[in-house]
């Protein structure tokens, strides 16, 4: 018999590996002293009468005297095992309804919990320009309506291929039906080498731009409910981006009124000409 095989097979019932191993041993005699199944199954002598004490109290076994000895006999596997089934049957019983009376109690608790406003639900405040850039593109992907940007370094988008995923996700809101206006700060486009070329390719797909000579932040609006604006850094740091992302439908509004304020005053860069970026410098533009 391969006694792991069944020994396992017990455990997986209900049974302790200690246990397993004295009814098993019980099984293989009639009945068996004290010092008998613990030199059988090699459990210390402090341990043996607890798995006994056990074995008696679960009805697995019996407990007989004889004169001042104690014998232990096995009760038949099937009865004793649907006993053990039937034991943890009834504590699940218990606890099912333990479970109904907790629920009964702080389900109610818990639901007007959350009519409790946590601020930090909604805010998020990010420096890892991984982080960033995964926050954009996801706000951008949820983006039904209309997409606002001040745009001005430093970017998260510092890799040609998370460039490039901004620029899909842009491209998918266009093609989508919605929005994208952009206002880029005359210096931006002068001295970022890769940003005239994003900008040239966006005015393609459909991105309205303008341009002014100064931007007061650098911030995005999407569908007039969620802002990412970065902060001002008190001191230098070697990172050079801290991202704050809101969800806030009246601070949104008021970042699109500064928007549209900006917006007014700027230039259309198709009006400023693709061919020299020093034209731009002949324009009025606004310096806010």
């Amino acid at each position: 018999m391969d006694t792991s095989k069944y020994l396992r097979s017990f455990i997986e019932i209900g049974l302790t590996e200690r246990e397993a191993k004295v009814y098993m041993t019980l099984l293989s005699g009639k009945m068996f002293t004290v010092l008998e199944l613990q030199e059988a199954v090699n459990i210390p002598r402090t341990k043996i009468y607890e798995v006994l004490n056990k074995l008696v109290t679960r009805n697995i076994c019996i407990e007989k005297k004889l004169g001042r000895n104690k014998l232990y006999e096995a009760v038949e596997p099937k009865i004793a095992l649907e006993r053990v089934v039937d034991s943890y049957k009834k504590d699940l019983e218990r606890k099912e309804q333990l479970i109904s009376q907790v629920s009964e109690v702080f389900t109610p608790i818990f639901q007007n919990s959350k009519s409790i406003i946590n601020p930090l639900e909604f805010i998020d405040v990010m420096k890892e320009k991984g982080q960033i850039h995964k926050r954009y593109t996801a706000s951008v992907k949820s983006t039904k309506r209309e997409m606002l940007t001040l745009n001005k370094g430093p970017y998260a988008c510092d890799t040609s291929d998370r460039l490039g995923e901004q620029e899909e996700e842009e491209f998918k809101l266009l093609k989508r039906g919605g929005a994208c206006k952009d206002i880029y700060e005359l210096s931006e486009l002068k001295e970022v080498e890769w940003l005239l070329s994003s900008v040239k390719k966006s005015l393609k797909l459909g991105q309205q731009a303008r341009v002014v000579k100064k931007l007061p932040i650098k911030m995005l609006v999407f569908d007039h409910e969620k802002v990412m604006f970065a902060l001002e850094q008190p001191v230098p740091e070697l990172n050079e981006l801290t991202m704050i992302y809101i969800e806030h439908k009246q601070l949104a509004e008021a970042c699109s009124i500064l928007f549209y304020h900006l917006w007014d005053q700027g230039v259309d860069v198709n009006e400023v000409g693709e061919d020299s970026l020093n034209k731009i410098e002949s324009y009025s533009l606004v310096s806010n």
